[in-house]
């Protein structure tokens, strides 16, 4: 597969130590991408941030080195070409949110390999709070990207559930380097006659290397207890790392005086390292993160010519087949024993080390390992909670069926703040096999041209005044869709919607739950209701009266009268937290001052639709750009907030 795509590599990653990113970078340059990169390392790996967590007073350190990088990568991208693809790297929670903010257009890819919640857990932070704020992060980091790139199966189950269709798996893979350090005078290791000859020249003892970071992930106790058992034979065993198992792992393996431990090797000299030896081992940890992955050293040792002993796995399996030596996890004596029937078989040996070099090259150099993220970036997604947005990628990026009528985002009327965090809800909510849809009291169409952008659009607006600017609105946004002036009984007797919508009406209306009824009467047998609503009768004041509210909800009230009306599968939702309790107050103090103009409840519904709403582009650019932090908080905490949103679904 050849594409012409622009894809910039983004954020504080540093390949010397992680180099994931420089394999998605060679990959898709491989494929005929044009890959530049905007770079800024932070300088602090995935066990420097967990002990930020250890020490909560560095985090101000943190936040400042964090704030410094940015700063070079808002200079840096500035200078770039409009790119078709942002790639944002490993260990970027926090620099997608950045990426986000300045490629507003533009595909954003997140290489999430590792979850903030999940790592901090498995290296021993279980605190409540701090579990809770990196899994909000972890929420934060995924909803701002278009596709979430993991690296097995196991790690896909652990994207939320609604997102999950935006992500893709794609193996860790490995560098050329690693394949480079394998070959032999005469031949690569990876051909079996020069791989057996090299096999059957080498004497006893057994070479064995283990290299990484170690924490319970590694299981390298396990490795250490293994050396242990086997102080009596021929085997040399170089352990290179550190990391807060290390003290447990060299009292296990104190009996043994031909391990040798080396603190540090520097990245370009490792791999030739690891080449020196016969067998490279894996991962030996039994918590859930070690059951989801499939480690760098695996792929790592298998291109080095090496043959790997790893635990037993479902992802390691899937990736290497027969071509490794599997052990049970935690087994410091299946370990051991499997170490000694490969000392006692040099043929094995070697027959397992070209095995499994051929498996790293056929499947997981970096041409091949791009392939699922090439395949998901030229065909449409299965499905999105995204409102479909214009790129600028070239036609081979481009979807082969298009939504209709995709426009830029500057094209859709603006929003007021609050509208944004509403519809920031509304669009994770929207069902994706409706195609139909009715708006009851569309106000000025903000809404509206959004959802015309995804469906067959009907809105109804009783004030002629806004269904006159909704109208227009419409019109310039595109889309499939028409504004009617009035209420249902403009509709034809029949007629029905795979989804009815109302957006903060039905407080507008004393007889709601007759309102609700026809609505539902609306929505045909297997469609959905979608509604919001101010939220809490105690919070009703100035802001609410000025605009003709009869009314607050309170959540369990709005899931009765949903059920009532005879719709199922109710789900409620609050959301504006904290900014809509800011925004709020701000409405009841300059409502104050009009209160005593407002006229009769139908005169203040007539013109709730343009009270404090944006009256020009640049007023929406700088309120979307402004709310999104708040948007991006909401979504890391939900369940807080002002505001209700309510989706129910009619029995078929």
């Amino acid at each position: 597969m050849s594409v012409a795509v622009r894809v910039v590599m983004f954020g504080t990653y540093d390949t010397s130590t992680h180099p994931r990113v420089g394999i998605l970078a060679e990959g898709l340059r491989r494929h005929g991408a044009e890959v530049a990169e905007c770079n800024a390392p932070l300088g602090i790996d995935t066990a420097g941030r967990v002990e930020i967590l250890r020490r909560p007073w560095l985090v101000a350190s943190l936040a400042a080195r964090i704030l410094g990088c940015w700063w070079r990568l808002v200079v840096d991208a500035r200078a770039l070409p409009r790119p078709d693809v942002v790639l944002v790297g490993y260990l970027g929670h926090f620099d997608v949110l950045l990426a986000r903010l300045l490629f507003r257009r533009t595909t954003i890819v997140l290489d999430h390999l590792v979850f903030a919640a999940d790592t901090a857990r498995d290296r021993g932070e279980t605190g409540g709070v701090r579990q809770a704020l990196l899994r909000a992060l972890d929420r934060a980091a995924l909803s701002c990207a278009d596709v979430i790139v993991v690296d097995t199966e196991e790690h896909r189950g652990l994207v939320p559930e609604r997102r999950r269709h935006r992500a893709v798996v794609v193996p860790v893979g490995v560098g050329e380097e690693w394949f480079a350090a394998a070959r032999l005078p005469g031949g690569p290791r990876h051909d079996v006659g020069a791989v057996i000859a090299a096999g059957e020249r080498r004497a006893e003892p057994l070479r064995v290397v283990f290299f990484g970071v170690f924490t319970p992930l590694q299981g390298a106790p396990v490795i250490g207890t293994a050396i242990g058992l086997l102080a009596s034979e021929p085997i040399e065993v170089t352990m290179i790392g550190h990391g807060q198992d290390l003290a447990r792992t060299r009292a296990a393996a104190a009996g043994d005086p031909r391990v040798r431990w080396l603190d540090w090797v520097a990245p370009a000299e490792l791999p030739g390292l690891v080449a020196e030896h016969d067998v490279c081992l894996g991962i030996f940890g039994t918590g859930p993160k070690a059951l989801r992955v499939v480690p760098n050293k695996v792929f790592q040792g298998a291109a080095a010519g090496c043959a790997v002993v790893t635990s037993d796995t479902a992802p390691q399996r899937r990736a290497f087949g027969d071509a490794v030596v599997y052990v049970p996890a935690g087994s410091a004596i299946a370990l051991a024993t499997a170490l000694r029937r490969l000392r006692r078989d040099p043929e094995k040996v070697a027959a397992l080390r070209a095995a499994a070099g051929r498996v790293a090259r056929e499947h997981f150099a970096p041409e091949e390992v791009v392939r699922p993220l090439l395949d998901r970036l030229v065909a449409p997604a299965p499905t999105t909670d995204r409102v479909p947005r214009t790129s600028s990628a070239p036609a081979s990026l481009a979807p082969s069926v298009p939504p209709p009528s995709v426009l830029p985002p500057s094209v859709l009327p603006p929003l007021s703040p609050n509208a944004w965090l509403r519809w920031d809800v509304v669009a994770g909510m929207l069902p994706a096999d409706a195609e139909s849809v009715l708006e009851v009291g569309c106000g000025q169409g903000g809404f509206g041209a959004r959802l015309a952008q995804r469906y067959d659009y009907l809105g109804l607006e009783p004030a002629p005044e806004s269904c006159a600017v909704a109208r227009a609105r419409l019109a310039g946004a595109g889309g499939r869709g028409e504004i009617r002036n009035g209420d249902l009984s403009v509709l034809w007797g029949g007629e029905v919607f795979d989804l009815v919508c109302a957006f903060e009406v039905i407080e507008h209306i004393e007889h709601d739950e007759k309102a609700l009824a026809e609505w539902a009467g609306r929505v045909r047998p297997g469609g959905w209701l979608l509604l919001s609503a101010p939220a809490f009768q105690h919070r009703y004041g100035p802001g609410d009266a000025v605009v003709g509210h009869f009314r607050r909800y309170e959540p369990d009230g709005l899931a009765r009268m949903l059920r009532e009306a005879g719709l199922e599968q109710v789900e409620v939702r609050r959301y504006g937290g904290p900014l809509g309790y800011v925004l709020e107050g701000a409405r009841n103090q300059i409502s104050r001052q009009r209160q005593r103009q407002a006229g009769s409840m139908a005169e203040r519904t007539k013109g709730s639709g343009r009270f404090l709403q944006p009256r020009s582009p640049l007023h929406g650019a700088v309120t979307e750009y402004a709310t999104l932090p708040f948007r991006l908080l909401q979504r890391g905490f939900p369940g807080h907030g002002p505001g209700l949103v309510a989706r129910a679904r009619r029995p078929e």
